[in-house]
């Protein structure tokens, strides 16, 4: 709805009831996506004294489109780890899970939350 539709039910909640109402400003919801299928291959190596840290992720992300008629549907997001073997030890998965999750928060274009998105992790 516009701004316009928003002022002719304020005016009709005053005159219908006879109730004084308090209207701030329209605020709108912005969300981000990506739209199509992107490989990852991430290596992170911090050296600064001590034994360091050392990490290797690979996978993909993708659009959810499992139902375009469902628009509340594609508003999640979806970590999937289709990691085979002991490549990745079993408790680092939940961490890669959290970074993909926070990450959702705030997108890289605009700083507003990303949806619609699937993680798959496929090895590291």
């Amino acid at each position: 709805m516009g701004e316009l539709h928003l002022f002719v039910y304020c005016e009709r909640i005053k005159r219908e009831y006879d109730v004084e109402i308090i209207v701030g400003n329209p605020t709108v919801n912005y969300r981000e996506t990506i739209g199509s299928r992107a490989k990852f291959n991430y290596l992170h190596k911090k050296q600064s004294g001590g034994a360091g840290q050392y990490a290797k992720v690979i996978g993909y992300v993708e659009p959810i489109n499992d139902d375009i008629t469902d628009p509340e549907a594609n508003m999640s997001n979806v970590f999937k780890n289709a990691t085979e073997g002991q490549n990745i030890p079993n408790e680092y998965v939940p961490a890669i899970e959290k970074a993909f999750h926070e990450f959702c928060k705030k997108g890289p274009k605009t700083g507003y939350p990303v949806v619609g998105m699937r993680y798959v992790l496929t090895d590291g």
